[in-house]
């Protein structure tokens, strides 16, 4: 080996062996314990702390609140979780007519009930809503919508007032039962209530409007109201409301359609005050033009429009009359029919047969008994009459009688007398004055569609309230009369199809 070379190679191994720790070997990255270090601080600015914005878990449901009548009572809207069931309340003050809502997440149903009166009677969101509410929008199927978070649901309107049987109960309470398949058809006012109900095809009561006493249209479409002595008429889909008499200068009352005439719309009218009287025939368009006042006498009940859509009957007391659209006033005359009159003749209380070929008329003073009122029906073609029923009134019975109500068949007539006390009796019978049938006390007889059942009211015995008073339905295949299950102080109104 090269002597150079040798000690070059020992100077290198100790120069390595001098920088090895005493009693230990170096391991890479550990401070031996026996090795004090000493860090210097160092001032440092640390990063400003950031808070994370709050994830939104509630949304915005907004829409419109209507009601069919002008009137928009204080109510409460409920939005029905539709996977917890829970239901979140909203208040809706008088006349508010659209909301804004902040609501938790989720998919809700969404309906509203009056908070005083009648609970029975609700509005909704539903198909036929978001169709347009319209003729054609038969679908009322409750709608669900969802609410996201962060996010506005618009357009939720709770509108829908059309389908009571499909309306869910107000949590904790029952809505107005059902079914009464065997009235369907059926209008009625709840007085109480002071709303218009009418059964519909499968037997569950529906809304017609919320006003006592609405006169529904022949289509189903339109109501006529009495309101401070002027005649309303409401479209019941658009809801648009038109005074007729606005500017007439007349008191008015007692409107009723012509369902063989249906753009004549028949009324009373007075210049200033009713009195004992119903007032003046009076006559317009639905439109209220064309306002006539048919008579200048006044009657003492309303008058009665002839099937054939151009005849109207009516009395003035002593008088009966007919007025034709086409010719004008003409006289009754029951003399041309073979009856002889008294000196203190009297008639009145129209009613036509739905044929239209036989009139039935109440009457007093006539020939074979003064003292005796009668019900007589005439026949029209054949120039002939058939009395009916005669009765003896008693002494502050007032005894005249309301008009009598035929069957739709024309097989029937029912009508009220009053002889053996105040309380009036229901008699049944056939045109003809065969099988008298007297059902006992009762009043306002009305007739089913189909001629087989009768609704009457029947008076309170105790003489109470005329809201005790109740509403009976009979059968005529076996005349057992039975309690008609409505609310206390409903009164029927009108009976149509289904």
């Amino acid at each position: 080996m090269n002597n150079k070379l040798f000690y070059v190679l020992i100077i290198i191994g100790l120069f390595f062996s001098a920088c090895a720790p005493l009693g230990g070997t170096l391991e890479v990255g550990v401070i031996p314990e026996t090795q004090e270090t000493i860090v210097a601080a160092t001032p440092t600015t640390l990063p400003p702390t950031h808070t994370p914005e709050p994830i939104p878990t509630a949304g915005i449901v907004m829409g419109k609140i209507c009601v069919p009548g002008s009137f928009i009572p204080s109510m409460t809207a409920y939005f029905q979780n539709n996977e917890t069931g829970e239901f979140i309340q909203m208040p809706v003050a008088e006349n508010q007519t659209s909301y804004t809502f902040e609501i938790d997440s989720g998919e809700y149903t969404a309906f509203v009930y009056p908070q005083e009166g009648s609970t029975s009677l609700g509005g909704m969101y539903s198909e036929a809503v978001v169709c347009g509410l319209n003729v054609e929008c038969t679908d009322h199927t409750l709608l669900v919508f969802s609410v996201l978070p962060g996010q506005t649901t618009a357009g939720i309107d709770i509108c829908d007032w059309y389908a009571q049987d499909q309306m869910p109960p107000p949590p904790g309470e029952t809505i107005r039962s059902g079914p009464y398949q065997d009235i369907a058809g059926l209008v009625y006012s709840d007085l109480p209530a002071e709303e218009t109900w009418r059964i519909d095809s499968n037997g569950f009561p529906q809304l017609v409007y919320p006003e006592r006493d609405a006169n529904l249209s022949p289509d189903g479409s339109q109501v006529l109201l009495h309101r401070n002595d002027d005649i309303w008429k409401a479209d019941l889909i658009s809801n648009v409301q038109t005074n007729l008499t606005a500017d007439t200068n007349r008191l008015e009352g007692d409107g009723i359609w012509w369902p063989a005439n249906p753009e004549v719309i028949i009324f009373n009218s007075v210049t200033d005050e009713w009195g004992m009287s119903f007032g003046q025939v009076s006559i317009m368009r639905q439109d209220g033009s064309d306002y006539q006042v048919l008579e200048e006498s006044t009657s003492v009940w309303s008058p009665a429009p002839s099937p054939d859509g151009v005849t109207i009957a009516y009395d003035t007391f002593r008088e009966a009359w007919l007025y034709n659209l086409d010719s004008g006033k003409e006289s009754f005359d029951v003399r041309e029919y073979g009856l002889q009159t008294g000196e203190d003749f009297r008639i009145g209380s129209p009613s036509w047969s739905p044929d239209g070929t036989k009139l039935a008329w109440w009457l007093a003073g006539t020939s074979a008994n003064d003292n005796l009122i009668s019900l007589v029906v005439f026949d029209l073609p054949t120039k002939s009459y058939q009395f009916m029923h005669q009765f003896q009134p008693m002494g502050g019975s007032g005894g005249w009688r309301p008009p009598a109500e035929w069957s739709p068949d024309g097989e029937w007539l029912a009508f009220t007398t009053q002889g053996l006390g105040r309380v009036p009796d229901l008699v049944v019978m056939r045109p003809d004055g065969s099988e008298f049938t007297n059902l006992g006390s009762g009043a306002t007889p009305l007739w089913s569609p189909d001629s087989s059942k009768l609704i009457f009211l029947h008076p309170d015995p105790g003489g109470g309230s005329y809201l005790e008073d109740d509403l009976m339905i009979i059968n005529l295949e076996d005349w057992q009369a039975v309690l008609l299950d409505l609310p206390p102080g409903s009164r029927h109104l009108q009976w149509d199809g289904p």
